[in-house]
């Protein structure tokens, strides 16, 4: 994984993550499909992209994303892979999946802004059970 993100430059690994995406759809569909009739699932995830949710015909199903700004998302990865603490190398490597982490998420929110799906932003030090009731308004 490391050399994935060492070498490729931000388009391609772009390129690498939605292929990866596009292969795991038909499995998420079928989850999708499955659960809808029963006790109720909640996915989360990157992949689940929003143009290919837009096609999704499935009753009793709804689709919010949460979305963070750039500051957010840079505060979030450096915190979990402790960046003060990380050597150069490890440093470079966590610049590079931030780097895509930001491309990816500025495609999603150009999908999701486009008439679809609902977008719920986290904020900074939004709480948790607010964002939890933003979500359940947007999706009923």
């Amino acid at each position: 994984m490391a050399e994935h993100y060492a070498t490729l430059a931000v388009d391609e690994l772009i390129e690498s993550v939605l292929a990866h995406y596009e292969r795991l759809w038909p499995r998420i569909e079928e989850l999708v499909r499955t659960h809808a009739t029963g006790p109720g699932l909640v996915l989360e995830g990157s992949a689940l992209r929003p143009e290919r949710v837009a096609t999704l015909d499935v009753p009793h199903t709804a689709a919010v994303w949460l979305t963070a700004d750039e500051d957010v998302v840079r505060a979030r990865i450096r915190a979990a892979g402790r960046f003060d603490a990380a050597t150069r190398e490890e440093r470079f490597l966590m610049d590079k999946f931030l780097a895509r982490n930001v491309r990816y998420q500025s495609l999603m929110v150009e999908a999701v802004d486009l008439p679809g799906p609902a977008r719920v932003d986290v904020g900074k030090d939004r709480p948790v059970s607010e964002i939890a009731d933003a979500v359940l308004a947007q999706a009923s």
